[in-house]
């Protein structure tokens, strides 16, 4: 009998197990299915990842095919493609587009640029250029963009009839730039208020002289204007006055004085030779 009773225990047990077990499995089994396939997945993103990774980097498809240029008026398309090293055949995935821009800055006629990649085969460049003003006497003879920025040397290749800026020596520029640029800039500010005030070809500005007090402007016919400090605009437009009225009666002016400090509206002239003589010409 005690043998029966020990059968029958163990069977109870066995049981016991075995709904133990299928307990467990309702209640983690999901669970960890859901681990198992998300493991899974994340191993077949992976390895799909490396995969499309080196299909793009070999791919012929995203071989560089061509290179389109906009805003180009001194630089050449081959000198940018040539400090960028940039050539067809190139995968387009391993273009590093701020070292190409960075690259093609070196070239002294760029300003700004900005390189795009247009998958799958192609990249285009918009450059933006610096625009010649005038010319500055800094040592050597320097390029001055619309801010007054020194940009690059003069070469004889750059072909520009600009109006010179004179009175700024180069270790003034180099002591203190800020400074330096500033003044510039204010010359170019008369200098263009000058071309538009002063429209008559005759009168062309020829140079722009910083002096220790204000600046003179020198004509191309070698008449000399000189404003001084502040109020340009007001004093070019007593300028004009005061050659119409030279003009009228015949009579031409070596130095045309506009910086009375004492007496703004004062204008004093030295007069040069009359234009009948100037010319070669009698009036008998």
């Amino acid at each position: 009998m005690a043998f029966g009773r020990t059968r029958n225990r163990r069977r109870q047990d066995a049981a016991q197990q075995k709904e133990a077990v299928k307990g467990a499995v309702r209640s983690h089994g999901p669970g960890v299915l859901k681990a198992l396939a998300l493991t899974l997945a994340t191993g077949l993103l992976v390895w799909g990842g490396v995969e499309l990774r080196q299909w793009a980097l070999t791919s012929p498809r995203f071989d560089l095919a061509a290179v389109s240029f906009s805003g180009l008026q001194r630089a050449s398309r081959v000198e940018l493609l040539r400090l960028a090293t940039l050539t067809k055949g190139q995968n387009l995935w391993t273009l590093d587009t701020g070292a190409l821009e960075r690259a093609m800055l070196q070239h002294p006629w760029v300003r700004t640029v900005e390189v795009t990649r247009r998958f799958p085969n192609r990249v285009s460049v918009e450059v933006t250029e610096h625009v010649p003003v005038a010319l500055a006497v800094l040592g050597e003879l320097y390029v001055l963009d619309e801010d007054g920025e020194p940009f690059k040397r003069v070469t004889s290749g750059d072909g520009l009839d600009l109006p010179l800026v004179t009175g700024l020596d180069r270790e003034g520029y180099v002591t203190d730039p800020t400074v330096a640029r500033e003044r510039l800039r204010k010359a170019l500010e008369v200098a263009s208020a000058y071309a538009r005030l002063s429209p008559d070809k005759t009168e062309r500005l020829s140079e722009v002289r910083l002096e220790a007090q204000g600046l003179a402007l020198v004509t191309a016919s070698g008449q000399e204007v000189r404003l001084g400090e502040g109020d340009s605009e007001v004093k070019l437009e007593r300028l004009a006055r005061v050659r119409k009225e030279l003009g009228q009666r015949g009579l031409a002016a070596e130095i045309i004085h506009l910086d009375n400090r004492a007496r703004p509206g004062w204008v004093a002239v030295k007069l040069s030779s009359p234009v009948s003589e100037r010319n070669g010409t009698s009036t008998r």
